[in-house]
């Protein structure tokens, strides 16, 4: 699936913003209840990243906090 310049943007726009919520409002013990939110997420950037794009900085933070949630 090819994605334009705007909808990555947008993408990008939006998983910054999911990614900052939830990095505010979620402690690490309490990330893998946001386990369907994150899968989403992962959906996004997958298809971001196929295309050339980059997840923003936050995304990546908060993926390794919900990786770390998950292995306690």
């Amino acid at each position: 699936m090819a994605i334009e310049h705007t909808t990555a943007s947008l993408l990008i726009d939006l998983l910054r913003e999911l990614s900052s919520e939830l990095d505010l409002h979620y402690e690490d013990d309490e990330l893998p209840a946001a386990a369907s939110t994150m899968a989403v997420m992962q959906r996004a950037a997958n298809a971001l990243e196929r295309n050339g794009f980059t997840a923003p900085d936050s995304y990546q933070h908060i993926l390794g906090r919900f990786a770390g949630g998950r292995r306690q």
